[in-house]
């Protein structure tokens, strides 16, 4: 059993050693290929933050959930579908030895899918009180899909970069032979690291047009990007 076993690593090693020689005898072309796109996020995550100290006693959580949620409704926001809270938290504060005072909060998550939209929300929000909102994060619907796109674009240019160093030579580019030292990327776009919304500082100031609530906000872009390296045969 054991010379069996022996044999067939021996086997095993001569056989990849051969491979390997065959793949370096071969002559080939090393080239490496580049794709990238900027898409403008459609699925915007806001932080909604509910404190009753905020109000100094003259509200409760809970009525301000109310008037949040008529507000999104208003505005055009599907409570049902894109509201979640987060969690619930009572603080509690000791004063001296009897006095406790007890004080709430209420986390929600808000999806949006447009700068327009964003901006009604963090406009809507503060017109009722609540203005512990930030923005959490951004994506693309179709990311998936578009890294696949953008990978395909990558290997089509690593193809042209060999055609161009072929050609002229009369050789011509063979199949792949070997896909390697792949990288992709999705960042947003911008020399800030993070997520950039210009116009929120200046909302107070926006002509809020019979509630259309315009406001000139944009989202820095996602990139999405690809590097590849390949080998193809030279024939």
């Amino acid at each position: 059993m054991k010379k069996i076993t022996i044999l067939f690593l021996i086997t095993l090693v001569l056989n990849s050693y051969a491979q390997e020689k065959n793949f370096l005898d071969k002559s080939y072309i090393e080239v490496s290929g580049k794709a990238d796109t900027l898409v403008t996020p459609n699925r915007i995550y806001i932080d909604v933050l509910i404190l009753e100290k905020d109000t100094k006693g003259k509200e409760s959580v809970e009525d301000l959930e109310i008037k949040m949620l008529d507000k999104l409704k208003e505005i055009g926001v599907n409570v049902e579908k894109d509201v979640v809270m987060k969690d619930l938290i009572s603080v509690f504060k000791k004063y001296f030895i009897k006095t406790t005072d007890i004080q709430k909060s209420k986390s929600y998550a808000i999806l949006v899918y447009d700068a327009r939209q964003t901006t009604k929300v963090f406009i809507g929000l503060e017109e009722i009180g609540i203005s512990n909102v930030n923005i959490e994060k951004t994506e693309h619907s179709d990311f998936e899909k578009l890294q696949l796109s953008v990978n395909s674009e990558a290997i089509k240019n690593a193809k042209a970069t060999a055609d161009s160093y072929l050609i002229p030579l009369n050789q011509k580019t063979g199949k792949a032979i070997f896909v390697g030292n792949i990288s992709t990327t999705n960042q947003l776009a911008g020399r800030v690291a993070g997520i950039q919304v210009r116009g929120i500082g200046t909302l107070n100031e926006v002509n809020y047009k019979n509630k259309g609530y315009f406001a000139p906000i944009e989202f820095e872009k996602i990139k999405i990007s690809c590097e590849v390296g390949v080998r193809f045969e030279i024939e």
